[in-house]
């Protein structure tokens, strides 16, 4: 054994001999050398694959997704699905649908056909997403001159134009109320837009036809070039920490990525800003600023300490007895933990009155988030709101704040909770058989639409070889495939790509408290080319996997499993009707039982070793196995990896679940068995 794990250091740490560097998005079936009409994003020839055709002058329907009635070419703002210039005729018919719209909203402003002309065409990437990008035009920057048209056409106002919307501009039921209800002004979308302009307009200066709106974000620098300087600009994550982005770009260095959040920014343009005095409704103002123009002012009521005080004092004596202090060791977290106001079970009563507050008063917009169409609070969404915060955005997946399937009955069709039950499982915990299956599409921490997941019989094979990896915070799924070696995800093992985080120990057939057997983690190691920093789908995914070494033989006990290579017949399947396949692991909510799924597809394969699923997986789930029988014997052909947004796939569900599948790692555990 000792010469398998020298063996396996020596593959993991020596990089491969015919790496070489090029462009950071090659790969991405986008073509982004300028020359050829991308983003510029690569320099001439470095990203040849992706460009292929586009530099042959070739448009066909080679496509696997070609003929579906979706345009999957990135240059068409697709999925990305299809390489630029291999999904022709659903593409074409995306393209005249656009210009027959654009042309519609061109007759209805009255413009004449030059100045449609000089808008250009609509071939930039954020087209159409209902903000002018396009420099020239005083858009974001975003965009080149001339491929953001139909967004940009907003921008102009002709005398025409105006005086037919002059009789709508305040139609709105709550138009003159001191306080903007239109969406794109950050409002809460009450009204329409254009229909209550006076509460709208009123801390904004009106200026010439070619300036932004108030609301959109002026983030280009005087030469015209956008902030793209972060090492993570241009991945399509906005990183920088003013948008809750983590931190990892400075302001105004991830100019393009944040460009969509920009506009709900913070600032202090109300006539009434710096006053000493919040005028901001959201925060019971007096409503003679619209909400995020008096941040100065309103900051008493933000996130500072001082501003956490301040809230407490402002409640009702009763309920600030009732919630008590902050005496909890999870307390200032965002996370409200007392289940006296609907929190979880892990503070005192009384102990954890900051993140609670907003939810003993039964909910509030108070969060700078709030409105912005995201569920931002703990446990439902983002968590980049405290608890009850983001009332109105999170109300459609309130009911399952807090929730979990953790009861040893759970998924067997009948409640079992106190409430609507008979009292054998805990309060909140045995939600798909209390509430049903169906998961609302933006519910954070569950990616399924319906739950088709089963409590599984961890004695049987092959389950019995699946276990619970103890990580240093937090936990993993791992699959023993071999005596003493468990197979399980890269990011369980390492937070940056550089350190390596060993596991403490191994549960194998973990379930209701109990496991089949338990063994020390004496070691871990994880694909060289592992990389934190986020890609599209086939984008260079494919390397999220790890090898744990445990301090004795556990496999023997408990038996382990092979790992199946796809083959060019299982690839074949599932670009044709996918490849139905059986999972097992840990998900979050369902504690120390193991969950999985069975008949669930692999529904698409790329060439960076990674696939996408339909199988229902949670957070814990990384590193659960993919099994296919083959020839009578259930072997492992992918590990669970991470979820991408719905627009990266070809499934229905809310989130994309990608997979990192057998070709990346066969030899290496075939090397150590």
């Amino acid at each position: 054994m000792l010469r398998s794990f020298f063996i396996l250091l020596i593959f993991i740490i020596v990089p491969p001999a015919y790496a070489q560097k090029t462009c950071d998005y090659v790969g991405n079936n986008e073509c982004d050398e300028a020359r050829y009409g991308g983003q510029g994003y690569c320099d001439s020839g470095t990203d040849t694959a992706d460009c292929s055709l586009i530099s042959q002058g070739i448009a066909d329907d080679s496509c696997t997704f070609a003929n579906d009635s979706e345009c999957d070419e990135y240059r068409y703002n697709g999925t990305g699905s299809c390489l630029d210039g291999s999904d022709l005729s659903d593409c074409a018919a995306l393209q005249t649908v656009q210009q027959s719209d654009f042309l519609n909203r061109a007759r209805v402003l009255l413009l004449k056909d030059a100045t449609i002309l000089d808008l250009g065409t609509n071939t930039c990437r954020w087209n159409n997403d209902g903000e002018c990008d396009d420099i020239g035009f005083a858009g974001s920057g975003a965009c080149g001159p001339g491929t953001d048209a139909t967004d940009c056409l907003q921008m102009f106002q002709t005398a025409a134009a105006v005086s037919l919307m002059t009789a709508s501009k305040n139609s709105c039921v709550f138009a003159n109320d001191n306080e903007c209800d239109e969406i794109q002004y950050s409002g809460q979308g009450l009204c329409e837009d254009g229909t209550d302009t006076n509460d709208c307009n009123a801390n904004f200066v009106e200026t010439d036809t070619l300036t932004p709106p108030p609301h959109q974000p002026l983030i280009i620098d005087p030469t015209g070039g956008a902030h793209d300087t972060c090492e993570y600009a241009n991945d399509g994550e906005c990183k920088e920490a003013r948008y809750a982005g983590g931190d990892y770009c400075e302001a105004g260095s991830d100019t393009s990525d944040c460009h969509h959040l920009a506009a709900r920014l913070d600032n202090d343009s109300c006539t009434w800003a710096n006053d000493g005095t919040c005028d901001e409704m959201r925060y019971g103002g007096d409503g003679q600023c619209v909400n995020r123009s008096d941040t100065s002012d309103c900051d008493i009521f933000g996130a500072s300490p001082e501003a956490l005080e301040r809230l407490l004092t402002l409640l009702p004596a009763n309920l600030s007895r009732q919630l008590g202090d902050d005496t909890c060791q999870y307390s200032a977290d965002g996370e409200c933990d007392d289940i006296s106001f609907g929190g979880t079970i892990y503070c005192d009563a009384g102990t954890d009155a900051t993140d609670c507050r907003a939810m003993a008063l039964g909910g509030e917009d108070s969060c700078r988030w709030a409105n912005d169409n995201e569920c931002d609070e703990p446990g439902i969404g983002t968590a980049n709101c405290t608890s009850g915060t983001d009332m109105t955005d999170c109300a459609a997946v309130a009911y399952l704040r807090n929730r979990t399937d953790t009861c040893s009955t759970a998924f067997d069709g009948i409640c079992n909770e106190t409430s609507g039950g008979d009292g054998m499982c805990a309060s909140f915990s045995d939600t798909a058989d209390c509430l049903g299956r169906w998961r609302p599409a933006d519910l954070e921490n569950h990616f399924f639409g319906h739950d088709d997941r089963f409590l599984v019989d961890v004695t049987q094979a092959p389950w019995r070889s699946i276990g619970s990896l103890k990580l240093q915070d937090g936990t993993c799924t791992g699959t023993l495939v071999g005596p003493s070696l468990v197979l399980t995800a890269a990011h369980c093992v390492t937070d940056t790509g550089n350190e390596t985080l060993t596991p403490l120990s191994f549960s194998a057939g973990l379930s209701r408290g109990t496991s089949l057997g338990e063994a020390k983690v004496i070691g871990a190691v994880f694909d060289p080319s592992y990389s934190t920093a986020a890609k599209l789908s086939g984008g260079g995914n494919g390397h999220d996997w790890a090898l744990v070494i445990l301090n004795r033989n556990l496999g023997d006990e408990v038996g382990f499993l092979s790992v199946h290579e796809l083959t060019t017949a299982n690839l074949s399947q599932i670009g044709r009707s996918g490849l139905l396949v059986n999972q097992a692991g840990y998900s979050w909510d369902t504690g120390d039982n193991m969950s999985g799924n069975k008949g669930c597809r692999i529904v698409q394969a790329f060439e960076d070793n990674s696939i996408l699923h339909e199988c229902d997986t949670a957070q814990g789930d990384s590193g659960s196995p993919f099994l296919l029988n083959v020839d009578g014997e259930w072997k492992i052909i992918a590990v669970d990896s991470q979820f991408f947004n719905s627009d990266n796939n070809k499934t229905p569900f809310a989130k994309t679940n990608l997979a990192v599948d057998s070709r990346a790692f066969a030899d290496t555990v075939a090397q150590q068995q």
